[in-house]
């Protein structure tokens, strides 16, 4: 009972900073509400007894792409400036093209039958042990995570050179 107020709360408070983070005028406390929205994530997956993940959160996440955009917002010096409202048409195509790229995901996830989940998942007593984590990191196979880390090493890439396109002024 006691959980399950917790994880109201918790998602309450993340869904007000990730709706924060896409509003807000300045740039500089929308990189703020990031934070607070993947804190909660972290707290989600403590919650979830999750804590290598929980702390894989905060460093990838809070330590890496977020700071990142803060270095690059204050060093590009746009920090007074206020967003541009968006024309009503492009928030309607916006909300749109949201729409319908979550109707395909959850369609994909429907038909692969990842919605409903009948199998009960059990992993053996060393599945979450630091040596079977790190070999799993460097295992380019199946059951390795290889290539999603190297794709996350390209997200840290991007984010940064997105955060320097958004930050510029104009005429650069």
């Amino acid at each position: 009972m006691i959980a399950d107020i917790g994880f109201y709360i918790v998602a309450f408070a993340m869904l007000v900073s990730a709706i924060w983070a896409v509003t807000a005028k300045n740039i500089l406390h929308s990189a703020l509400a990031l934070i607070g929205s993947f804190f909660g994530t972290a707290i989600l997956y403590l919650m979830l007894s999750a804590e290598f993940i929980a702390v894989a959160q905060v460093l990838v996440y809070i330590g890496g792409v977020v700071i990142f955009v803060i270095f690059i917002i204050l060093l590009t010096s746009r920090l007074g400036d206020k967003a541009e409202i968006a024309p009503a048409m492009r928030k309607i195509l916006a909300f749109a093209l949201c729409s319908a790229m979550l109707g395909t995901f959850l369609h994909a996830l429907d038909r692969a039958g990842y919605l409903v989940n009948t199998k009960t998942a059990t992993a053996a007593s060393d599945f979450a042990s630091m040596r079977n984590i790190g070999l799993r990191f460097l295992d380019p196979g199946a059951n390795g995570f290889l290539v999603p880390f190297e794709i996350i090493s390209l997200l840290l890439l991007i984010t940064v050179i997105g955060a320097i396109v958004i930050a510029r002024k104009e005429g650069e």
